[in-house]
């Protein structure tokens, strides 16, 4: 799994690319534990990369999810791609992850 970072707008965005079964759902928990540390709540995933997501990557996002709303903030997903939105679809995660076709919009819903 590659994770890039940056700030825009006062949020974290963060842009996936790869696979994020169990080793890289590791990967972005400990990249957004580090986020979540330094205060920033607010969170963007850009996951027009991602090819793929198992239970591991889902639980990471719920966990985030769930911590940034506590703290004021949230997640927002750019970019899925219609296989990845699919499992988001079949378990019912497209009913609380917002999901956006760029940043920029998803920047406007924070």
């Amino acid at each position: 799994m590659q994770i890039k970072t940056y700030d825009k707008q006062g949020a974290a965005v963060f842009e996936l690319a790869g696979r994020i079964d169990s080793a890289g759902a590791v990967e972005l928990d400990q990249a957004l534990h580090a986020g979540s540390a330094e205060g920033k709540h607010k969170v963007i995933l850009d996951m027009g990369g991602v090819s793929y997501i198992n239970s591991a990557g889902l639980r990471t996002l719920a966990d985030i999810l769930t911590r940034n709303q506590a703290n004021g903030g949230g997640l927002r997903l750019v970019g899925l791609n219609p296989k990845v939105e699919r499992v988001f679809k079949i378990i019912g995660f497209d009913k609380f992850f917002e999901a956006y076709g760029s940043v920029d919009a998803a920047l406007t819903n924070f």
